[in-house]
């Protein structure tokens, strides 16, 4: 992830520069102003005058200069952080299926959320901030040599006590922002929880328990956040105590040069500015580099979302699909014990343009063969041959791209309908209206005012759940691949609806159709090839 944001490094000079120009033009107005004042007590009214424009002319130059602060500011904070949420989630999309379901995915929307809210509060602000207290530590440098360089050698000191100071005070601070990121990703997932199950939650009088499991989550969250901001604001007030001695004697200092006559009163008006130059960045550099010390350990945890258990090479590449997709001696588990398999030692071939049908009671494997045969999961013993290759060496984009999808749990993104269909590939009007037309959407598409530009929003929340299903299922024949599955994929329609689309699904020329359901129509039993029964591990032909 660090080496993404060093992308944009670029914006961060920028921005950096800009905020190091306005730090040198705020100083430069300060040392007119020095002018001005020594120029005043010596009643030099021409030379007044000229000091005075020039103090105008500065004042009216800083205007733009803090405009174009805040714009490459701004430009630099967009671009880092969608530079590292583009890396995030284009790392949880190369996740196997496999891994990714057996997770909950409420740490995934975690990390987008409350760690990703840290990391730009933590790292990105922090590093602007570094770079723009480096600037204004310069700037206040060159104002305190223009009066005398015996103030620089404090300044530095101070310098490094803070830094030093950070350094220690950064492994506790760390462990405290891990501690409340993982507490965030629990609280996430509760919620996603809760708000899911509300139906659930009302109809089964549920809402005192959950409001008070909800409470006490909230408030561990709270007081971990409490803990780290208490612990915060410990290491600020040191900070400050440390801060304000350091600058109390170099107030000292200068006024005893004042009054010696080292310096002009002009000069001892600049010390304070430049003090106030020179402290402000270490303050604030103080305060971030703790911050910048405690992203480490969050990094950590992001990045080890990403990762994947099983690192196969797929190396097979699968152009098309001719021959047939055969099963030697398969078994699948999920925990790899002989007592945990849910498919026992399966043979079995299907062959291009087949139609076969799998069927079988409730949890006896009929959506494990389908998740195998998807590539979802690889078997625990034997292999998947597609046309002779193991279908574990066969890269996922190129096996993907053959087959379709059609599932009982629909997904409708927020989008037109049009784009739902196709899910925003190319097609004809052609053959769109022939895909709307075999999955019953053709009175449903004229019914609506903006046909197939009509918004669906929320997962379909404004259709019906058999229109969301014939949805899928034109998504399935517009596909046109070359294996389409199906998993009860005419649970949610009508009868007569559920026959007429399975006629047409069957009617496809040289496509391969595996169907998983518990619904057998005897109509279109005999348009089958093979009727499969998965049961007690075993898959037998009916």
């Amino acid at each position: 992830m660090l080496k993404r944001l060093l992308r944009v490094t670029p914006y961060f000079i920028l921005a950096a520069l800009t905020a190091a120009l306005l730090a040198f033009a705020d100083s430069y107005s300060f040392v007119k102003m020095m002018d001005l004042m020594d120029i005043a007590l010596s009643g030099d009214m021409t030379n007044f005058r000229s000091a005075s424009i020039d103090l105008i002319v500065m004042a009216i130059v800083l205007v733009p200069l803090c405009i174009l602060v805040a714009i490459t500011r701004a430009l630099y904070k967009r671009k880092a952080n969608l530079t590292i949420k583009h890396y995030y989630v284009n790392g949880v999309f190369n996740k196997n299926i496999s891994e990714f379901q057996k997770e909950n995915n409420a740490k995934y929307i975690s990390c987008l959320t409350n760690d990703f809210n840290l990391l730009e509060v933590n790292l990105i602000d922090s590093l602007y901030e570094i770079g723009a207290c480096i600037g204004n530590f310069a700037a206040g440098i060159w104002m305190m040599t223009i009066v005398s360089p015996w103030v620089i050698l404090l300044a530095v000191g101070v310098m490094i006590v803070m830094i030093i100071f950070s350094t220690l005070t950064s492994k506790p601070t760390a462990k405290h922002m891990n501690e409340r990121s993982t507490l965030f990703e629990g609280y996430t997932s509760y919620t996603k929880e809760m708000l899911s199950a509300f139906h659930i939650i009302k109809s089964n009088n549920l809402t005192e328990r959950v409001q008070e499991n909800f409470n006490d989550k909230s408030e561990q969250v709270q007081q971990k956040g409490y803990i780290v901001d208490r612990f915060l604001s410990y290491i600020q007030a040191s900070e400050n105590i440390i801060i304000g001695l350091m600058m109390y004697m170099m107030l000292a200092a200068s006024g005893y040069m004042a009054i010696q006559g080292l310096i002009t009163v002009g000069g001892a008006f600049l010390v304070v500015q430049s003090m106030q130059k020179v402290m402000w960045p270490v303050m604030n550099l103080s305060e971030q580099l703790p911050k910048m010390f405690t992203v480490k350990d969050l990094i950590k945890k992001i990045e080890k979302t990403l990762e994947n258990e099983d690192n196969y090479e797929e190396t097979q590449p699968m152009p098309s699909f001719n021959e047939s997709i055969t099963l030697k001696n398969v078994s699948f588990g999920y925990a790899d014990q002989e007592t945990d398999l849910i498919l026992e030692n399966i043979n079995l071939e299907l062959k291009k343009g087949g139609k076969y049908l799998i069927v079988g009671p409730s949890g006896g494997g009929k959506s494990t063969l389908l998740k195998l045969l998807r590539k979802y999961f690889n078997p625990t013993n034997g292999e998947i041959l597609i046309d002779g290759y193991n279908l574990k060496d066969i890269k996922k984009n190129d096996f993907f791209s053959q087959v379709a999808n059609v599932e009982q749990q629909v997904f409708i993104f927020e989008d037109t309908l049009r784009n739902n269909i196709t899910l925003y590939k190319d097609y004809t009007e052609e053959e769109i209206e022939e895909a709307i037309r075999k999955s019953g959407l053709s009175d449903f598409v004229k019914g609506l005012s903006n046909g197939l530009d009509t918004m669906i929003y929320d997962n379909g929340k404004n259709i019906s759940g058999g229109e969301r299903s014939r949805v899928v299922i034109a998504r399935g024949l517009l596909a046109k691949a070359s294996i389409i599955f199906l998993d009860e994929a005419f649970a949610a329609l009508d009868m007569e609806r559920a026959k007429e689309i399975e006629k047409s699904i069957l009617a496809l020329e040289g496509v391969t159709v595996i169907n998983v359901s518990h619904v057998l129509f005897n109509e279109t039993r005999s348009k089958y090839d093979k009727i499969l029964k998965v049961n007690h591990r075993q898959v037998e032909y009916v």
